[in-house]
């Protein structure tokens, strides 16, 4: 049977089809970062999944170096930041490159309030189900580190990086478990809200007597109320580390958000200088 198409249906036709193929094109793709690989790690401690995040250095499938980890937390709103930042220092002769390792959620959705579970040591009220993070600490310790230092080139010197409340985790991490990292940068740590956990951590006889290099900063626009409890805290911090940690404090013209990327970068160049 012959079947006869009008030029001005054919003409559409021919239309429909290059449409086709230029939405084909067009189509939107998910931006990856360079150098940068991604799996999930299930925790035992804290019975959940974990989207663990890696930006390695440039050349390192041909290098034979191992390298420092910088553990970032937020990681699924922070590590592009940290990463890229990390990254471009590093191009910087005195800024030794890193591993940077990023610790996100798989659910996302409920990353407020999983990061109150896992990164505010006490039960408050304003952040139900928080409290366990010793369970998450245990994750990094015992599960974690081990996992990446078996997948990558590390050479077993870690760091950690959190703001606000992961600050709070950092901060918990030092006093607890003080070799796990040798360098802390600590960013508005929401001291304010803890009820009270960090003063009472210091209620040790002395501080830590691992070497350590921390530093930890706020933004000098964060609320008042929150200015006033961190001066306060850094006051007994200053008065309880031990000898062998050096600390840095660093105010900052900012406010709680916008101190984060130039803390971040101060916060680094202090923790990788030499001893």
């Amino acid at each position: 049977m012959y079947i006869r198409i009008s030029d001005r249906a054919l003409t559409w036709c021919l239309l429909a089809l290059f449409m086709i193929g230029l939405n084909s094109q067009a189509q939107e793709k998910s931006v990856r970062l360079a150098n940068t690989r991604q799996f999930t790690l299930h925790s035992t401690a804290v019975n959940d999944d974990f989207e663990i995040m890696v930006g390695l250095p440039f050349g390192y499938a041909q290098s034979n170096t191992r390298y420092k980890v910088l553990y970032v937390l937020d990681a699924n709103v922070t590590f592009g930041m940290v990463n890229d930042i990390q990254t471009l220092m590093s191009f910087e002769p005195e800024h030794p490159a890193l591993i940077v390792v990023g610790i996100g959620y798989k659910d996302f959705g409920n990353w407020i309030q999983k990061r109150s579970r896992d990164y505010m040591p006490s039960t408050a009220g304003k952040a139900p189900g928080s409290g366990g993070t010793d369970k998450f600490l245990s994750f990094l310790e015992n599960q974690l580190i081990p996992e990446v230092d078996k997948k990558f080139k590390t050479n077993g010197s870690n760091l950690i990086y959190g703001h606000s409340t992961a600050g709070l985790f950092g901060l918990y991490s030092l006093f607890t478990r003080p070799a796990l990292f040798e360098g802390y940068i600590i960013t508005s740590p929401s001291v304010d809200e803890d009820n009270g956990f960090s003063h009472n951590l210091f209620k040790s006889p002395s501080g830590s007597t691992e070497p350590a290099r921390v530093f930890i900063s706020y933004g000098n626009r964060e609320k008042a109320s929150f200015q006033s409890a961190y001066k306060s805290f850094l006051e007994v911090f200053k008065a309880w580390k031990g000898e062998k940690m050096t600390l840095q404090s660093q105010e900052l013209d900012a406010s709680h958000m916008s101190s984060m990327a130039p803390a971040f970068v101060k916060g680094l160049e202090f923790v990788i200088k030499d001893k």
